[in-house]
C-alpha cells in the first residue's frame, strides 16, 4: 500500500509545484524582464515486476523559461540604436531654439536691425542720434552672438555630464551583471537552475544595450561575457570600468578607468549619440556660426577702414591685432584675416590749406614683413610710423591729417596752364588709373575741336572731351562710371598729360581689417566679436563717408553688404544663417524619423518577445484550474486508498 501512497504523493506533490510556478507567473505579470515558466513534468520509473513494469507517478524534471535568444538579441540591438537615435533626436530639438528665426531676440532679427541702422545713419551721416542708434545696435548684434555661443557652451556642459552619468549607468550595470554570473554559476555548479536570476540578467543586458551596443557571448557555466567595441565590459565574474577623458583636441573619449589609453569606440546607444553631439554637432554649428560672425567682422572692416568718420581723418592711430613677428612674411604674421598682395591708398590732407595727396604702398605679403609696411609708410611725407608691440602705429605730423579713404584726389594736376579739378564717386568694378591727354593745342573754352583724350590703363580710350570752344570752364564734365573733371581757363599743349588713380578698393590687400585700423569691430569669431573701442567712446568714429565730411558713400557700401551674395559661401549673411536654421531643421526631423522607426521595430520584437516570453494571466488562470483539479484528484486517490487500508485492517479484527 505505501506504493499506492506514493503514487498519490507524487501527484499531489507535481500538482503543487505546478501550482507554485503558476502563482509565480500570475504574480510576475507586470514585471519588467520577466520570462514566463512553465513545468515539465515525466513518469518516475517504474517498478520491474514478473508481470510486467509497474509506474510509481510523477515526478517534476524541469521548470523551463520560455525564451527566444535571437529575440533577446535582436532587442539589444535595437534598443541599442534607438538610444543613440533618440539622443540625436532630442537634443537636435534643443539647439534648434537656440537658432530659433522666429524669436524675437533671433540672431536673424538682430542682424536685419544693425543693417538698417546703417541704411538710418546713410540717410545724414552727421546725426549723432543715427550713429548711437547704430552702436546700439551693433552692439545688440554682439550680445546675441555671445549669448547664442553661452547657449551652446551650456548645452555642452550639460551633455558631458550627462555622459559622466550614463558611463557611471554603465559602471554599475556591469558591476552587477559579474555578481549575477557568480551567483548563476554557483547554483548552476549544483545542478539548480536558476531562472529568476537569469530574467535579472537578461533585463540588466537590455539595460546597458540601450548605453551602448554590446554582444553577448554564452559560457557552459550558465555565465556570459559582454563585449562591445574597443574591449570587454564583462568577463565571467569580473567587470571593466570606463570614464570619460577630454582630448588635445577637446573632444570626449571614453576609456578604460584603468589604461587610459584604451580608448572605447562606440556603434549605437545613448552614449555614443551623447559623443557624436558633443565631437561633431555642436562644433559643426558652432563653427558655422563663428564662420558667419567672422565674415561679418571682415567685410564691415574692410569697408569701414578705408571710410571716415566726422573728423575726415586720423592724427594718430595703432593697430589693434598684433603680429607674431614684425619681421615675418604678413601672410604668415599670425594674423586672423590672411591678407592678399595688392595695395594700400594713403590719403594726407593739410588742414590749413586742404591740399590732399594721395600715395599709393605696393605690398607683397608673401614677401614683405610688418617691419616693410612700416617703413613703406614712414617714407611718405609728414608722416611717421613705426611698430610698439608688434602692433602699427601711424602719426601726422602736425597741420596734417590721414586716412585710407578710396575718394578721388580732388586736385590731380594740371594741363598746361589750366588747373584740372576732379569730383565725383568712382564706380568702376576695379582700381583703375586714367590718363588725360591734350589732343592739340590751344586755349580752353576758346579754340574750336579743342579735346582732351581719357584712357584706361589698359590703353583703351574712355572718353573724349570737349574743351573747346563749345566748353565754357569752370563747368563740369563727365568722365565716366561717376567720374567729373573741371578745367580752368588757360592753354594746353599737344600732349598735356596728367593721371588720376580711380579707386574701387583703397585696400586690396585686407591688412587694414587684418591689423585692426580704423575697423568697426574688434574679435575674429563669434565669441569675441565686439564694436570697436574706438567707436564705444565716440561715435563720431563710425566711418560712413569717403573723402569729404558728410557724405554716405562708406555707409551705402556698409549698407549693400545686407543684399551681397558673394559675403559667405556663395550668400548673404541673413541665407547663410537661414541655411544654418534649415539644416538644423532638416536634421533634426530625420533624427525624429529615425527615433520613430527604432521604437517601431523594438515595439513589433517586443510584441513577438511578449508572444513567447509574456505571461498571460487567462492562460495561467486556465492552468491554475488545471493544476487544482490535479491536485485534488490526487488527494481523493490517497484518501480512498487510506479507506481501503482502514477496512482491510478492520477485517483482520
Amino acid at each position: 500500500m505505501s506504493s499506492d501512497l506514493q503514487i498519490g504523493l507524487s501527484g499531489i506533490l507535481a500538482a503543487q509545484r505546478a501550482l507554485l510556478v503558476t502563482a509565480h507567473n500570475i504574480s510576475n505579470s507586470n514585471t519588467k524582464g520577466y520570462t514566463r515558466q512553465s513545468t515539465l513534468m515525466a513518469t518516475k520509473h517504474p517498478v520491474v515486476t514478473t508481470a510486467g513494469t509497474m509506474g510509481q507517478g510523477v515526478e517534476l524534471v524541469k521548470i523551463i523559461r520560455h525564451k527566444d535568444d535571437y529575440l533577446n538579441s535582436r532587442l539589444r540591438d535595437i534598443s541599442s540604436s534607438l538610444g543613440s537615435a533618440s539622443i540625436n533626436s532630442q537634443y537636435l530639438r534643443e539647439l534648434e531654439t537656440v537658432f530659433n528665426e522666429t524669436s524675437e531676440a533671433s540672431l536673424n532679427n538682430a542682424l536685419a536691425s544693425f543693417f538698417q541702422g546703417i541704411n538710418d545713419l546713410s540717410q545724414n551721416t552727421e546725426n549723432v542720434s543715427s550713429r548711437a542708434t547704430l552702436l546700439e545696435k551693433a552692439n545688440t548684434l554682439t550680445d546675441t552672438f555671445h549669448r547664442t555661443v553661452n547657449e551652446l557652451d551650456q548645452m555642452k556642459i550639460f551633455v558631458k555630464q550627462s555622459i559622466e552619468s550614463k558611463i557611471s549607468d554603465v559602471n554599475v550595470l556591469t558591476t552587477n551583471i559579474a555578481n549575477v554570473n557568480r551567483q548563476i554559476s554557483s547554483l548552476s555548479v549544483k545542478g539548480i537552475e536558476s531562472n529568476d536570476l537569469l530574467d535579472k540578467r537578461e533585463a540588466l543586458l537590455l539595460d546597458l544595450s540601450k548605453l551602448v551596443n554590446i554582444t553577448v557571448i554564452s559560457e557552459n557555466n550558465g555565465m556570459v561575457n559582454v563585449a562591445t567595441s574597443g574591449g570587454t565590459l564583462v568577463s565571467g565574474t569580473n567587470s571593466t570600468s570606463i570614464t570619460s577623458k577630454i582630448d588635445a583636441l577637446g573632444k570626449i573619449n571614453i576609456v578604460n578607468s584603468r589604461s587610459q589609453n584604451s580608448k572605447y569606440v562606440f556603434n549605437t546607444g545613448e552614449i555614443i549619440g551623447l559623443q557624436n553631439f558633443y565631437n561633431k554637432t555642436l562644433v559643426n554649428y558652432e563653427d558655422k556660426l563663428d564662420t558667419l560672425a567672422s565674415g561679418i567682422i571682415k567685410d564691415v572692416n574692410r569697408i569701414h577702414s578705408e571710410g571716415v568718420g566726422l573728423s575726415g581723418g586720423f592724427t594718430s592711430t595703432l593697430s589693434t591685432n598684433s603680429v607674431t613677428s614684425a619681421t615675418a612674411a604678413l601672410d604668415a604674421a599670425g594674423l586672423e584675416i590672411t591678407p592678399s598682395t595688392g595695395d594700400i591708398y594713403v590719403t594726407l590732407t593739410n588742414t590749413n590749406t586742404g591740399e590732399v595727396t594721395k600715395s599709393k604702398i605696393s605690398v607683397d605679403v608673401s614677401a614683405n614683413s610688418l617691419t616693410d609696411l612700416q617703413t613703406s609708410i614712414d617714407g611718405i611725407a609728414n608722416i611717421t610710423a613705426s611698430i610698439a608691440d608688434n602692433k602699427l602705429l601711424v602719426k601726422a605730423d602736425s597741420g596734417y591729417k590721414f586716412n585710407f579713404s578710396y575718394a578721388l584726389d580732388p586736385n590731380p594736376g594740371a594741363l598746361g596752364t589750366s588747373t584740372a579739378s576732379v569730383s565725383g564717386i568712382y564706380s568702376g568694378q576695379s582700381n583703375d588709373v586714367y590718363t588725360f591727354t591734350a589732343l592739340g593745342s590751344g586755349t580752353i573754352g576758346s579754340t574750336a575741336g579743342l579735346q582732351v583724350e581719357v584712357k584706361d590703363s589698359s590703353g583703351a580710350v574712355i572718353s573724349t572731351l570737349d574743351v573747346g570752344s563749345n566748353y565754357t570752364s569752370g563747368n563740369i564734365l563727365n568722365v565716366t562710371n561717376g567720374v567729373t573733371l573741371t578745367l580752368s581757363g588757360g592753354t594746353i599743349t599737344a600732349g598735356d598729360s596728367f593721371s588720376l588713380d580711380v579707386i574701387n578698393d583703397s585696400d586690396t590687400t585686407d591688412l587694414l581689417a587684418a591689423l585692426g585700423i580704423n575697423t568697426f569691430f574688434s574679435g575674429t569669431d563669434a565669441s569675441g566679436m565686439a564694436v570697436s573701442t574706438a567707436i564705444r567712446e565716440d561715435v563720431s568714429q563710425i566711418a560712413a563717408s569717403t573723402g569729404e565730411i558728410g557724405n554716405n558713400t562708406n555707409a551705402l557700401r556698409l549698407a549693400s553688404l545686407q543684399d551681397d551674395t558673394n559675403v559667405i559661401d556663395n550668400t548673404t549673411f541673413a541665407d547663410y544663417l537661414h541655411r544654418i536654421a534649415s539644416s538644423l531643421g532638416e536634421e533634426a526631423s530625420n533624427a525624429y524619423k529615425s527615433e520613430e522607426s527604432f521604437h517601431a521595430l523594438e515595439t513589433s520584437l517586443g510584441n513577438r518577445r511578449d508572444e513567447i516570453s509574456g505571461v498571460s494571466t487567462d492562460e495561467e488562470l486556465v492552468n491554475l484550474v488545471r493544476f487544482q483539479q490535479a491536485y485534488q484528484a490526487s488527494a481523493k486517490y490517497i484518501s480512498i486508498v487510506d479507506g481501503l487500508v482502514e477496512r482491510l485492517l478492520s477485517s483482520f479484527g
